[in-house]
């Protein structure tokens, strides 16, 4: 069945049965490709995501942001095969997530949203802390999977668990900022993917590659289906939202609510070091 049958039947769809087919191949995906980082990681988030960038129309940030990320879903291959060791990849990861980070934050000052370009610069700078109290790799052998893994006593994950949410926030003020509702709307389900998978797994930790892989085959599906669902998306309620989220008032009050957010695993990681440092006295 080609693209234009299936448009054709979605057509038919309503608006919100639409939204949740994708959201769930979306969060389906992500989940597969996080539990197989080799025959499911490989097609899903290096193959189609080249092909797209080679074949189809993309905006600079698209571009950018899709070419991060698959590299950081071919450089897991070599972690899997031991070519690239573990501990060298999630410091990697790290550097990545930084870098992706600071991209939407400077798109963000182009556009002069000073607030959420203020919360992108701490959460860029926060990124250590919350994620470097212990970080290992998970090989295949110990594991059902091979991926960047994230553990810590409960204390440090609360610290982690603020980080993700303000991560969450920002992101989403980002996307409102930078496309359309229609698109805004699309990225609710790309933004739960990895919350949804830390809850099935309880595990915060494992947030990084959840997202990582949300975001990458949900820039495929918003890349390929750009055109359908800006039409089929486009909802007068969720335009409203979007509209009151954009208000300065609004904007004002969720940076405070980040920045607060963003404190706990900074503070928390200050608190580990002078503990540590006491105790080797």
């Amino acid at each position: 069945m080609g693209l234009s049958k299936v448009y054709s039947k979605m057509d038919k769809i309503g608006q919100f049965w639409s939204w949740l087919i994708f959201t769930v191949l979306i969060i389906g995906i992500s989940i597969l490709t996080s539990l197989q980082p080799l025959w499911a990681n490989i097609p899903f988030n290096v193959i189609i995501p080249i092909l797209v960038l080679i074949f189809l129309k993309t905006v600079f940030f698209e571009k950018m942001k899709l070419s991060t990320l698959i590299i950081m879903r071919a450089l897991i291959i070599l972690a899997v095969f031991g070519v690239l060791p573990g501990d060298i990849y999630v410091k990697i990861v790290l550097v990545f997530m930084v870098i992706n980070i600071l991209e939407a934050t400077f798109t963000d000052l182009k556009k002069k949203k000073y607030f959420n370009f203020i919360t992108g610069i701490l959460l860029a700078a926060s990124t250590i802390p919350a994620f470097w109290w212990s970080s290992e790799w998970i090989t295949a052998d110990s594991a059902i999977w091979g991926g960047p893994y994230y553990h810590a006593e409960a204390v440090a994950l609360a610290g982690t668990i603020c980080w993700i949410i303000a991560y969450t926030i920002w992101n989403w003020i980002f996307v409102t900022n930078e496309f359309s509702p229609s698109i805004a709307y699309l990225h609710v389900g790309i933004l739960f993917a990895p919350l949804l998978g830390i809850v099935c797994f309880m595990n915060p930790g494992l947030w990084m590659i959840f997202r990582a892989n949300s975001l990458t085959i949900g820039g495929v599906f918003q890349i390929s289906n750009k055109e359908f669902l800006e039409k089929k998306l486009e909802n007068k309620k969720f335009s409203n939202f979007v509209d009151f989220v954009s208000k300065t008032s609004v904007q004002v009050v969720l940076m405070i609510i980040n920045v607060a957010l963003i404190a706990v695993p900074v503070v928390l990681t200050i608190l580990h070091f002078l503990a540590d440092k006491a105790g080797n006295i």
